[in-house]
């Protein structure tokens, strides 16, 4: 099963930009559930109900650095491997917080619409916490090669790119 999990350096950067796409469009299912779950008059008007908008939103900031500096020639020179490993981990432990806050935010509901709501949200943020977490692991193996070969995989360095 670990051997799956074996991301080949040359792979890093597409894998990453995959997991991009996916992770985006799940934060943005989930930050418009969470809005409709408070909307719906079953919801209490609790932080633990209001915590999956502050969540995607740190999330959605997240994955727009990483991006942004991985693909935008301008932002390039604030690209840092190391910050990505730190804002992967730290998205890891606030997506399963997500999930355990939203346990509790469901117990409290009164109405049925609510609660399923509540449910789908619960499944997203355990589904953003496990992507988190691969992306995390992702983004070490390219630390480390950065570290080995003093670029992330994909570019050539400046000895390469003259010869």
């Amino acid at each position: 099963m670990l051997q799956k999990l074996n991301v080949r350096a040359e792979d890093i950067p597409r894998t990453k930009f995959r997991l991009h796409i996916i992770t985006g469009v799940l934060i943005l299912l989930t930050f418009i559930l969470a809005i409709v779950r408070i909307a719906d008059s079953g919801t209490p008007r609790a932080r633990t109900n209001t915590w999956g908008i502050a969540v995607t939103l740190k999330s959605a900031v997240f994955m727009a650095y990483q991006v942004a500096t991985a693909h935008m020639e301008k932002l390039k020179r604030w690209a840092n491997t190391k910050v990505n490993v730190v804002l992967n981990i730290i998205d890891t432990v606030f997506w399963f917080a997500l999930f355990v806050i939203t346990i509790m935010g469901a117990m409290g509901s009164t109405s049925i619409s609510s609660k399923a709501v509540g449910a789908i949200i619960i499944i997203l943020a355990l589904i953003l916490c496990g992507l988190a977490g691969f992306l995390s692991f992702v983004c070490i193996k390219e630390r480390r090669y950065d570290k080995q070969h003093g670029t992330v995989p994909g570019k050539t360095t400046q000895y390469q790119e003259a010869v």
